[in-house]
């Protein structure tokens, strides 16, 4: 059982098994094949009709040692800037946001994953559930009116959970 104290630490959201177009590996977000794909999403989503919820997601694959970015889609489109497209489990998520930007965003990544991995230990009724194509994802979601305002960006870390057998 969760605590009344902790339950505003962590949300929970289920993503929807779907299919992703992905960059593909690339061992850093510097990498070209990632300024290309972003390139390409950003044209994606201008596209889009609606704002309401996040498409795009950065994960890093620890068994790969590179990181990966994916625009989940309903359809693929016509044109997937020749980058695949992949099966996405869905499923489970505990998430967190977290504040910063260059080298601040990569301490507030971990501070938000170790926040999210200790309210899963402590809930009783998840645990963390990393493998078999998911991974922990980030999406930094930067308005540029607010960006400007607040002077630092915010990012949301998704964990992988899942329900514990004993909790059902």
């Amino acid at each position: 059982m969760i605590k009344n104290k902790d339950r505003n630490a962590v949300r929970i959201v289920e993503l929807p098994a779907c299919k992703m177009v992905w960059s593909g590996l690339c061992p850093d977000e510097k990498d070209e094949t990632i300024r290309r794909f972003e390139k390409w999403w950003n044209a994606q989503d201008e596209l889009r009709r609606d704002r309401f919820y996040t498409r795009d997601f950065m994960w890093y694959d620890q068994e790969a040692k590179s990181i990966a970015w994916g625009l989940a889609v309903t359809d693929p489109p016509a044109d997937t800037g020749g980058f695949d497209v992949i099966d996405f489990p869905g499923g489970l998520y505990g998430v967190a946001t977290y504040a910063g930007n260059g080298e601040d965003a990569e301490k507030g990544a971990l501070g938000a994953w170790r926040t999210i991995e200790t309210w899963v230990k402590k809930s009783g009724c998840f645990a963390v559930d990393e493998g078999a194509g998911r991974h922990t994802m980030w999406h930094c979601f930067n308005p540029q009116g607010a960006l400007e305002a607040m002077g630092y960006g915010q990012c949301d870390q998704y964990v992988p959970i899942r329900v514990k057998e004993e909790s059902k």
